[in-house]
């Protein structure tokens, strides 16, 4: 079965909000990524698929700033960036999802969504109504009604 064309239901927009071209990048005599490009616009999903050791991963941990490409460019909003670390890559707006999910089942859902990147005060301390409200927020936007104090080990499995 083919399918080809998209589906729209808005105008694309001009102006990508990711963009990723001629990315390289080789792990001793194995290379992992050749010539990569790919634009993500505003509205749109994508999905990485592949067989085990195609790339995905080497490419979403470029992304992430965990790896570096060893050439190639990446732009966000059409500016030029380099992600020497994941804080990085997370100050630009990318954040990754794994498929094994990690939650530490004795913190809240707040504690867990902002987990290392909780918003902190003088002396390192966590401001703990911040963390609430970013999280609050950020269900909101996803439309999951979710009570962000609860544990995360308290909720129903589905």
């Amino acid at each position: 079965m083919e399918l080809s064309g998209s589906i729209a239901a808005e105008p694309r927009p001009s102006t990508s909000l990711l963009m990723v071209g001629g990315i390289n990048k080789r792990f001793g005599g194995v290379r992992a990524l050749r010539d990569v490009n790919f634009e993500v616009r505003a509205g749109e999903v994508h999905a990485l698929l592949g067989e085990n050791g195609a790339g995905k991963s080497t490419l979403i941990k470029i992304l992430s700033g965990v790896h570096a490409a060893d050439s190639g460019a990446i732009e966000i909003a059409g500016n030029p960036v380099t992600f020497d670390s994941p804080a990085r890559s997370r100050e630009a707006g990318i954040a990754v999802v794994y498929q094994d999910l990690s939650l530490v089942e004795s913190l809240s859902v707040a504690d867990n969504l902002l987990l290392g990147r909780e918003p902190r005060a003088r002396f390192g301390f966590v401001r703990k109504r911040e963390l609430m409200a970013r999280a609050e927020a950020f269900l909101g936007e996803l439309g999951i009604p979710l009570d962000t104090r609860a544990t995360v080990g308290s909720l129903p499995f589905a």
